[in-house]
């Protein structure tokens, strides 16, 4: 199963560079989010609305995951979501290629995984007809419209009509979609306290 950190990126990437041209912030804040919603899935981290805490448990083994992780476990102190998105976005960036994202281990026998246009017709059809068993694209289209980069995968509509499809679909989910409204509101709002900071230095 595809992990949403990997659709995310390869959905960002569909239509060129990863990560788009002037669009580094938001393509790093996503791609955070999506990573820790995955330590969550591995059972690593719990994911609060006003901080993140290690489990001190769960799955280990995925090195870009764990180098990512590492970061948030080692921590001498608690952080709210959307303060470890803004702290990571840099380091998420800079992991290997959309293709290669914790969870994308190589397929077997040297076949082609999943392309960027197949990764954003997987996110559009499971957000339109969301079902329980579809968490993860799902959650790679929720980060999608929380980072401000809905239009790479529905151009036709504004961010806000993109953000209630996306919630109405985390909400088919049940109780798994929590985790991925909070890993969206801390993309959403560590976005919206930069665009604070720069309207009103000091």
């Amino acid at each position: 199963m595809t992990a949403p950190a990997q659709l995310y990126a390869l959905c960002v990437a569909a239509h060129g560079d990863f990560p788009p041209p002037h669009r580094a912030t938001e393509a790093g804040r996503g791609l955070a989010g999506a990573m820790l919603l995955q330590g969550v899935l591995a059972g690593r981290l719990d994911l609060y609305d006003d901080r993140v805490r290690p489990t001190g448990r769960g799955r280990r083994g995925d090195p870009v995951l764990d180098a990512f992780l590492a970061h948030v476990e080692r921590s001498p102190r608690d952080r709210a979501p959307s303060d470890w998105v803004e702290r990571l976005a840099p380091a998420a960036l800079v992991a290997p290629r959309p293709g290669l994202l914790p969870g994308s281990a190589e397929p077997p026998d040297g076949r082609a995984g999943i392309r960027p246009r197949e990764a954003l017709r997987r996110v559009r059809r499971s957000v339109a007809e969301p079902d329980r068993s579809a968490l993860h694209p799902v959650a790679a289209g929720a980060l999608l419209a929380a980072s401000g980069l809905h239009d790479l995968c529905w151009p036709a509509l504004s961010r806000d009509e993109a953000s209630r499809r996306t919630l109405r679909a985390v909400a088919a989910l049940g109780p798994s979609g929590l985790p991925v409204a909070r890993a969206a509101t801390a993309v959403s709002h560590s976005l919206s306290g930069s665009a604070g900071a720069l309207a009103f230095p000091g």
